[in-house]
């Protein structure tokens, strides 16, 4: 593995870590007024003027461009095109995921007209699961069944997430009730399975194979 391609997959490990511990340590400085687990969502503490405003926002942008890098080493590492597709779509959630730190809640009063905030937040929440199974199906092509399994199982923690978020409205709740939750496990669940794939390419033998199946 070369130099490049080590600190590449190192992006991998660094990534989720930035963004993550940034939204939770957002969580335990954050106000009651501009966030709370019950009442508002992940995103209320990167809108326009909020205390917490340069630390989500900032945590998002610098751990999706940390990502990016990691992107690149894993299509290096693919085997076969569903993998790379899977791949896209990962590239596709950072993306979004650095859009939503740049288009946060109430930049139309800073630049645009038109908000992205809402473009931005589904292709994070509504990309990520299929980056997993897409991924997840070429791995298991490529005769990776753990990895495969693994890939597929994280992935289904999103819709679970939300899911249950939904069926705990018993359709009589404001949508805003306990929104952050589902959020949070699927942000969890996206940047554990990229702190999985990192771990993996790194324990490789080489840029072709997985060293133990």
């Amino acid at each position: 593995m070369t130099e490049t391609k080590r600190i590449a997959t190192y992006c991998g490990i660094a990534a989720p870590v930035v963004t993550l511990g940034a939204i939770l340590l957002a969580t335990f400085v954050a106000p009651p007024e501009t966030f709370t687990w019950r009442t508002r969502a992940l995103s209320d503490m990167g809108r326009y003027g909020a205390p917490t405003f340069p630390l989500f926002n900032g945590g998002l942008i610098v751990g999706g461009l940390i990502g990016f890098p990691f992107a690149w080493r894993l299509w290096t590492a693919s085997r076969n095109r569903l993998e790379r597709a899977g791949i896209v779509l990962l590239a596709v959630t950072v993306l979004g995921q650095i859009g939503v730190g740049i288009f946060f809640l109430e930049h139309t009063a800073v630049y645009l007209e038109r908000s992205f905030h809402a473009v931005a937040a589904l292709s994070v929440f509504g990309v990520a699961p299929f980056a997993g199974w897409v991924y997840g199906a070429g791995a298991a092509l490529a005769g990776d069944r753990r990895l495969a399994l693994s890939s597929i199982l994280i992935g289904l923690v999103h819709p679970l997430a939300w899911a249950v978020w939904i069926l705990s409205l018993d359709g009589g709740a404001d949508t805003d009730t306990w929104f952050a939750v589902p959020e949070f496990v699927a942000a969890v669940a996206f940047g554990g399975w990229v702190l999985l794939l990192a771990v993996t390419i790194a324990s490789r033998n080489d840029d072709t194979g997985w060293s133990a199946r």
